[in-house]
């Protein structure tokens, strides 16, 4: 009994750490890199997070299949850093260097780790990425933008809180 109120007073004390999260629940990413905005062809997903916190966020990421199997990656493959109180947009499949013409993603972006193909090779999904943190913490937006048979397209959707 002792030890239960020991361990009681140190979690009230020292405080205890969440893990946080964010659904990305649905994207398609088929557009080729270094195809603008929006895309010549294709369908093009950027995923915006903000961070809210002083400090860098070290997150994972994990991207699930059509039919919600795990593709990974494993960690420690799967983090990423979001520096602090600042934004970041990123392609879940494709790396889109913005050092390219037409591409899409900074420096800081091209290191958030893509869905692997090797297991399901669509260019489609959902993931979730986590933190160490308040729900708070972190703030994201999907957009979707493309062009199918000559139609332009562009729409976007708050992320939900993972769980």
């Amino acid at each position: 009994m002792k030890k239960v109120i020991i361990v009681s007073v140190m979690v009230l004390v020292v405080g205890m750490a969440y893990a946080s999260s964010i659904a990305i629940p649905w994207f398609v990413d088929n557009a080729a890199p270094g195809a603008g905005s929006p895309p010549s062809a294709g369908v093009m997903t950027l995923i915006y997070l903000k961070s809210n916190v002083v400090d860098d966020l070290t997150c994972e990421i994990t991207y699930y299949s059509a039919t919600g199997i795990d593709l990974g990656p494993v960690s420690p493959d799967n983090q990423f850093l979001i520096p602090a109180l600042s934004s970041v947009a990123f392609r879940p499949v494709q790396d889109d260097p913005s050092s390219v013409p037409g591409g899409q993603e900074s420096a800081v972006a091209v290191l958030i780790p893509n869905r692997p193909t090797d297991v399901d090779p669509k260019k489609n999904g959902s993931a979730s990425i986590s933190w160490v943190g308040e729900a708070t913490d972190v703030q994201g937006i999907a957009v979707q933008m493309g062009n199918v048979g000559g139609k332009t397209f562009s729409f976007g959707h708050l992320l939900p809180p993972g769980a």
